[in-house]
């Protein structure tokens, strides 16, 4: 009952300043009859006459019927549909009621819930990185190979007597370049744990990359005005070689401001992150090459945001659709988007995140993903509606398309390109869900789920 809010708001004030319904009805000129069915929710209160009643009640039209409220009860709805709180009984229909006549602790129950997701997304980062980096694994793995070398040459020294003492020497120096070496390795790993302490900080070269396009929302200014003096140069180019000479273009015209973007990036300090992020904003600058923004907002909101149509309609791959789609501006009309790429062996090899949507940078995710459903059916458009533990509920999109040369006795391999969409925003495109349409119960990984009963878990969760 989204109209609860304003009805139970006005029961609630009126009676806090001890006026009767026959008063508040006459200074407003509706019957008290008509005013009783607002208050219970049984008339939908707007305009004129919602004005007036806030004016009598010392009120702004805000505080009857405001968007923070309707916030609020989205969120505390997602709360109670936690599996969590699932046995609770919570009275979901009286949620509105709860807002209105108790805002103070709704409020509350609300910011607790919020503390305990950003508790989870913290535990997951921290278990993701401690217990999946390859970066630490590694230096764990440097770590035991000093070791093993310094206990080979000193238990060599102190079984052999005779050994000569210029063997002698070799061997001392041996231990003493590993024991250097091991310093070296110990420090690099302190530091990492100190920093893995801040789930905010980056560690590693692709986490560097990521912080720059979170710090960005996704969107480089500077890249869109380049590349969009530059469409005009393949406008005749036949479709199928429009991407490579898009490419082209962005490569010997834009890499000198790729490379002053990257320089003045406080978030890219290792050479690896610099490589790795001029690699994805030449495929940034590309998409801008081959659908301009301006151009392809437009023809996004004409379309519903379908990537399949607005991949014909500009020529060009859904990879590069969807790269584009997360790079919109972030405008209350227009929807935001996440992006996911996955191979063959599940691994997801790109993402550019979506607020809300916590998902392992190293470890596997929920298989129950329609991003590892969709190689079973390849070239094809499939949709998921999904409800996370966290009460968050997203639409993704997925499509496994052919990646690679082909030829007689060569295997096909696929890549799986995934876009996100919460499911508030996906009603403004083509992939709005139906009331009546399946929910899948999802989770970011096995590690951070608390569905007890789901069949396809791999490992127990880190808490519960």
């Amino acid at each position: 009952m989204d109209d609860a809010i304003p009805g139970t708001r006005i029961r609630q004030r009126r009676r806090e300043l001890g006026i009767t319904q026959a008063r508040l009805a006459e200074r407003v000129g509706i019957s008290p009859s008509y005013l009783n069915l607002i208050e219970w929710n049984k008339r939908r209160i707007a305009g004129a006459l919602m004005l007036k009643i806030a004016d009598a009640l010392e009120l702004t039209l805000e505080d009857i019927d405001g968007v923070t409220e309707r916030r609020l009860r989205e969120s505390l709805i997602e709360t109670a549909r936690m599996p969590a709180l699932g046995a609770l009984g919570i009275e979901i229909n009286r949620t509105s009621e709860l807002i209105g006549r108790f805002p103070g602790w709704a409020r509350a129950i609300g910011a607790l819930a919020r503390s305990e997701q950003d508790a989870t997304v913290r535990a997951q980062a921290l278990s993701d990185r401690l217990s999946n980096d390859p970066f630490l694994g590694e230096t764990v793995h440097r770590m035991l190979t000093r070791i093993a070398s310094i206990r080979s040459a000193s238990e060599i020294l102190t079984e052999y007597g005779d050994i000569s003492p210029k063997q002698r020497d070799r061997f001392n120096k041996m231990i003493q370049e590993e024991s250097q070496n091991l310093t070296e390795v110990g420090e690099a790993l302190a530091l990492y744990i100190d920093k893995a302490e801040d789930t905010d900080r980056v560690l590693t070269p692709v986490d560097e990359v990521e912080a720059l396009f979170v710090a960005r929302e996704n969107r480089f200014g500077e890249l869109e005005l380049a590349a969009n003096e530059l469409a005009g140069e393949i406008a005749d180019v036949r479709p199928k070689a429009r991407r490579e000479a898009a490419s082209r273009l962005a490569t010997e015209r834009l890499d000198s401001v790729i490379d002053t973007l990257i320089s003045n990036q406080p978030q890219i300090e290792t050479e690896m992150a610099v490589n790795r992020a001029k690699r994805l904003l030449l495929q940034y600058a590309t998409g801008a090459i081959l659908a301009p923004i301006d151009d392809f907002l437009g023809q996004a909101a004409n379309l519903g945001y379908d990537i399949e149509a607005l991949a014909d309609t500009f020529s060009t791959d859904i990879d590069i659709i969807c790269h584009r789609l997360t790079a919109l501006p972030r405008r209350p009309d227009i929807p935001c988007f996440g992006y996911f790429r996955a191979n063959a062996a599940g691994t997801i090899i790109e993402m550019l995140g979506l607020e809300g949507l916590t998902v392992p940078r190293y470890a596997a995710a929920c298989p129950l993903w329609v991003l590892y459903r969709a190689q079973q059916y390849p070239e094809t458009i499939l949709t998921q509606r999904t409800l996370f533990p966290t009460g968050n509920r997203f639409i993704f999109v997925a499509r496994a398309r052919h990646y690679g040369k082909t030829g007689f006795g060569k295997p096909r391999h696929y890549l799986t390109d995934m876009v996100a969409i919460r499911e508030e925003d996906a009603q403004a495109t083509v992939y709005t869900a139906e009331r009546t349409a399946t929910v899948e119960e999802v989770g970011p990984s096995c590690r951070l789920c608390p569905r007890q009963a789901c069949i396809h878990r791999v490992e127990d969760p880190l808490i519960g």
